[in-house]
């Protein structure tokens, strides 16, 4: 059986995996599930059609599953689902996915989400993912795998973030960043690639070499239109699987969102 304190709030239509650890005045709804080894300190919340994985672990006041701030909104199932391992530190507030779109909100696996970190409705964090104190994530942004984020750092909404980027501390972001890069700034902008953090998950000196080729293919300004620019691109960087993935995310289609500008 579960080990429930005796103050938790527990819902007996609740899907919860006899090796879940349950802290004091915690509060868990009828459509949560919860997986194996999972821990939950105290004071969590999990409402809504919530599913949290294997050996995670929610630390005091995180609140899941809540419906999104948006205005007319009411509840209905307001899905999550938190893949294995992922740590929730204290106050984190995931919302639920909104009515009418199609996937849940969703963080990956092996994520770690400090305290106060906010993410909005509809949301997709990838998987391996940092975000660091007070980061604020708005409603039906995107982050690929092993995307970092600085403390007080804010994604406007509807932006995308490519695998492996990093925002910087206190980076306002307010346009799509693309795979590799690192955003920083008030205003923000980036200018260079995410070396240290690429580094440190084994890509070599050919690979910066090569991303960074194709920044540079992309974005500096050589006196040619953008659509030009992309073109040469496309040939420049045909034989290059990392040049390939910052042009795919580059030419998905932006559905009225910008890219976050680059300066050279």
């Amino acid at each position: 059986m579960p080990e429930i304190h005796a103050t938790a709030i527990v819902s007996p239509d609740a899907n919860i995996h006899d090796t879940v650890q349950i802290g004091p005045y915690c509060i868990i709804g009828p459509d949560v599930t919860i997986g194996e080894n999972t821990k939950l300190h105290s004071n969590v919340i999990l409402k809504g059609h919530t599913s949290i994985g294997e050996d995670c672990e929610l630390f005091n006041g995180v609140m899941v599953g809540e419906r999104g701030q948006i205005l007319g909104a009411k509840d209905s199932e307001q899905p999550v689902v938190i893949g294995n391992r992922t740590q929730l530190r204290e106050y984190v507030s995931v919302h639920g996915g909104s009515k009418g779109v199609e996937h849940p909100t969703t963080v990956g696996d092996d994520c770690l989400l400090m305290n106060f970190t906010h993410l909005g409705h509809d949301v997709v964090i990838g998987n391996k993912c940092v975000l660091a104190t007070a980061s604020i994530i708005g409603g039906h942004s995107h982050l690929g795998d092993q995307v970092w984020t600085g403390g007080g750092s804010a994604v406007h909404q509807n932006s995308w973030i490519g695998d492996h980027a990093f925002v910087g501390g206190g980076c306002i972001l307010t346009g799509d960043l693309i795979p590799f890069a690192v955003a920083q700034g008030s205003e923000c902008h980036f200018s260079t690639i995410n070396a240290i953090g690429l580094s440190r998950r084994g890509f070599s000196r050919a690979d910066l070499k090569s991303i960074r080729t194709a920044v540079k293919a992309i974005f500096a300004d050589n006196g040619k239109n953008w659509a030009t620019r992309l073109e040469d691109a496309e040939e420049t960087l045909a034989d290059s699987n990392l040049g390939q993935q910052v042009l795919k995310f580059v030419k998905n289609p932006r559905s009225g969102r910008i890219l976050c500008p680059y300066r050279s």
